[in-house]
């Protein structure tokens, strides 16, 4: 399948979604951002032997991964595998050491939650989809986030009602039971377009804060 990349934002992390086809959904490795909604930057690079991966440039994180590995992955597995590698600076851990099992289950819970309340996937039935797309052989899956680990994302569900936007309870993230209306994703959706176009400028996201608290209300 063909994955074509537009800029989305939702719930602080920037995906796309170009074609949502009865059958079909195309998501990019196409932007994050930060605990202070500042944008970082992705790269492709067809030499990297594993996915994703945040390396420092010039001291800002950025992502990087390789399209054309694993190409038989769920579109949808491979926004969760995106979304976990932005957690590690959304959340701000760090990404210089040997990632203890903890952290990257910090990671996944913010992942496998960011996309349900985007509703790029639906409830237990898409997580564990995304969990069995991930039951690769060995050699595969040495290609994946360190470190080696069962998911258990069902467990990472928020349970109890949320603000608005987000909030923290104990380590994870947790974010709304209630679903986004049609209108309140096309505000944030025209919000993050416009941060994504601007740049990182303290400008860029006061501008930022005030389109996205006008969505408030959608």
């Amino acid at each position: 399948m063909n994955r074509l990349f537009a800029p989305l934002i939702c719930v602080g992390l920037l995906f796309a979604q170009v074609c949502a086809a009865a059958e079909t959904v195309s998501f990019s490795f196409a932007g994050c951002v930060d605990s202070r909604e500042r944008p970082v930057a992705s790269q492709a690079d067809p030499a990297l032997p594993v996915l994703v991966e945040t390396r420092l440039v010039e001291g800002n994180r950025v992502i990087f991964y390789n399209p054309s590995l694993l190409p038989q992955l769920l579109p949808e597995t491979r926004a969760f595998l995106y979304a976990h590698e932005c957690a590690w600076t959304r959340l701000g851990m760090p990404i210089d050491l040997v990632r203890s099992e903890a952290n990257a289950h910090r990671a996944d819970c913010w992942a496998a939650n960011t996309l349900l309340r985007s509703k790029l996937v639906k409830g237990d039935t898409g997580l564990d989809a995304i969990e069995a797309d991930l039951a690769l052989a060995e050699a595969e899956s040495a290609r994946l986030p360190a470190p080696p680990r069962a998911l258990a994302l069902s467990s990472c569900v928020a349970t109890k009602p949320a603000p608005r936007a987000e909030s923290h309870s104990g380590t994870v993230l947790k974010l709304n039971e209630n679903p986004a209306s049609p209108a309140w994703n096309a505000c944030m959706q025209a919000c993050g377009n416009r941060l994504y176009a601007c740049g990182r400028s303290s400008n860029c996201t006061t501008s930022f804060d005030q389109c996205t608290a006008g969505c408030a209300n959608k």
